[in-house]
């Protein structure tokens, strides 16, 4: 009987040649993910920018805010938009990209919001959205649950503006 060869020496020529081929298809597969992932997130991202900009409220827990488009009559475009939930104090920004006249723009919607909507303005007033890089405008209202308000910030500069949507626990007092 002639000698077989142990089990053992014949392996390592056959499965090393399988174990590096397996090694290159992962190789390919970990970037063709990561690149399917951003892809992904970039449909999302506008997905979720996109549908911002035609809605005609904002949501902020139970409450409605008019959105810019419900105010202005036009889509705006919409750059950026994120939500939070810290210690029972929820909080929406939406960032807009820069408007040739955003400044009149934004004092059509607070004023819409005074006139129509409940908001009342504090620690500011219209007048002191005077265009100026950096300038604020702050409104309040009570919010439709009992003990809550809605805080509605515009902040804005030569790149666009931000409206930040809070809604935390508290009362408004108003002193005219």
């Amino acid at each position: 009987m002639a000698a077989q060869p142990f089990p053992s020496q014949a392996q390592p020529q056959i499965i090393t040649p399988i174990k590096k081929k397996r090694k290159l298809r992962l190789l390919w597969i970990i970037p063709a993910v990561i690149v399917l992932g951003l892809i992904a997130g970039v449909v999302i991202a506008t997905q979720v920018t996109g549908n911002t900009a035609k809605k005609d409220y904002l949501t902020i827990g139970n409450d409605e805010v008019p959105s810019v488009k419900k105010i202005i009559g036009e889509e705006r475009n919409v750059t950026g938009v994120s939500s939070s939930n810290q210690n029972g104090i929820k909080k929406k920004v939406i960032t807009y990209k820069v408007s040739a006249y955003q400044r009149e723009e934004m004092q059509e919607y607070s004023k819409a919001l005074y006139d129509r909507y409940g908001f009342w303005y504090y620690e500011t007033d219209e007048s002191d959205f005077s265009g100026s890089s950096g300038v604020d405008l702050r409104m309040a209202r009570e919010s439709k649950d009992d003990d809550y308000i809605i805080i509605l910030r515009i902040d804005y500069d030569m790149s666009g503006y931000e409206i930040t949507l809070t809604r935390v626990r508290g009362t408004l007092t108003v002193i005219e």
